[in-house]
């Protein structure tokens, strides 16, 4: 048989459960509490974490809508595909596009005059992901069918 030291925390733990009742009951109450606890407290820490993860996710997927949705109009208006001073009013929007791989996504091209010169124009292209917003603006000048983008 083996030999028990009395001073021991085991020996003194497992000596308090054994003496007396409920103590057990309230132990495993006490363990179990501070294993919720530390769940909760868990979930509070990674909850933004997500959120922030996610919100990360619609600004690029934005940026990346905007910006290729402005490099494609910029090679239509430079190969003379799109005449900015064809339209009848100012602002004037070109086009509307809700993807079909992004929910809640649209890309909105609009171009109007620039209030310095009547021969230059601005074209604004606005991407929205799931309330995320990115703009994305070219300014052109010139008229008829020959633009030059200016940066």
């Amino acid at each position: 048989m083996k030999c028990k030291r009395k001073t021991t925390v085991s020996y003194s733990i497992s000596s308090i459960l054994r003496s007396n009742e409920g103590t057990s009951l309230v132990f495993v109450t006490i363990i179990a509490i501070i294993i919720i606890t530390s769940v909760v407290i868990l979930r509070m820490a990674v909850g933004p974490l997500w959120a922030s993860a996610d919100k990360q996710i619609y600004q690029d997927q934005a940026y990346e809508m905007a910006t290729s949705m402005g490099e494609t109009v910029d090679t239509l208006i430079l190969s003379r595909k799109i005449r900015l001073d064809g339209y009848s009013s100012y602002p004037h929007r070109i086009v509307t596009h809700s993807p079909a791989a992004l929910a809640n996504a649209t890309v909105t091209v609009t171009v109007s005059r620039s209030t310095i010169d009547a021969k230059t124009f601005v074209v604004t292209v606005v991407a929205e992901v799931s309330n995320t917003e990115y703009t994305y603006t070219a300014t052109y000048t010139g008229a008829g069918t020959s633009y030059t983008r200016m940066y």
